[in-house]
């Protein structure tokens, strides 16, 4: 690749950044973005529910991912209803987060560490995407069945099939408990708030963000690492069944020696990580 081509590109690659950065401070951008925010905290809400239930032994728990709690709304009064409005809101989280990693609205710089944050909210961004394609799918078919662990699967299986595809799938399992640890870190921190206005955050609603952000990153570093250890099982054993998502993670803890006690902390985690969007949704930066 010549000088010039590598000018051009570089001159491509920065109108793109600054078109984003004006896209991202749009009014209808923002507003999507918060409306994101709150689809999301009722879909992990959801999830962290349901797998309380199973926790106390109810029969009416189920240990899903996020595309195994669409189906599961679907099943009720309304649910087809509930799945419209996410739809929106999973499109707006999803564009919002193409937008962040883009524009670089955390900051993130453009050293490696940022390039690989700014990635990981794209990637973030396009899964919010596949939510809204599969809530659809289930709107307009009806009986559709979306098993749980879906998108872990079938990327690993493409990547897999992939040269060096073992070597690939090995790394992204690095990369989730890598991931992983920096959630640890930054909700043991408190460094997770630099993403929140705080001159609006004040007072009893800062502790309760606080409380709930601790106990959301610590329960989502714990499933991340579980994600990334099966990620690893995967490569080691070339076989894509073998990844997992939140449910495959949440099942391990129950299945581990203190089980239903491990699975009721991570899923009261998960219902934080839900009512924290929520808080976001009202006080996160958004650009």
């Amino acid at each position: 690749m010549n000088d010039a081509t590598i000018q051009a590109v570089s001159e491509r690659v920065e109108q793109t950044v600054e078109a984003a950065e004006e896209i991202v401070r749009h009014p209808f951008v923002k507003k999507l973005a918060e409306f994101g925010f709150y689809t999301k905290g009722f879909l992990f809400i959801v999830i962290g529910v349901l797998a309380i239930l199973v926790a106390i032994g109810d029969r009416g728990g189920t240990l899903a991912d996020p595309t195994g709690a669409l189906t599961y709304i679907a099943q009720y009064t309304y649910g087809k209803i509930l799945l419209m409005i996410f739809i929106a809101g999973a499109f707006g989280h999803g564009a919002w987060n193409v937008l962040r990693g883009v524009a670089d609205v955390d900051s993130a710089g453009k050293n490696w560490h940022g390039i690989v944050k700014r990635s990981i909210a794209v990637g973030v961004g396009l899964f919010y995407f596949f939510l809204a394609w599969t809530a659809w799918s289930i709107v307009v078919a009806v009986g559709v069945e979306v098993q749980n662990g879906t998108v872990q699967k079938t990327l690993t299986a493409i990547i897999l099939a992939l040269p060096l595809g073992s070597v690939l799938v090995f790394l992204i399992g690095l990369i989730v408990i890598g991931a992983g640890v920096s959630e640890c870190y930054r909700g043991v921190t408190g460094k997770f708030q630099q993403d929140f206005r705080l001159r609006e955050l004040q007072g009893e609603k800062r502790k309760v963000v606080t409380v709930l952000g601790s106990l959301s990153f610590t329960a989502r570093a714990v499933i991340f690492g579980l994600m990334g250890y099966f990620f690893i099982r995967a490569a080691i054993e070339s076989d894509p069944s073998a990844a997992v998502g939140i449910d495959g993670a949440l099942l391990t803890l129950g299945q581990s020696y203190y089980g239903k006690i491990l699975l009721f902390i991570a899923a009261t985690g998960v219902i934080c990580h839900g009512v924290l969007s929520l808080y976001e949704a009202r006080y996160r930066r958004i650009c």
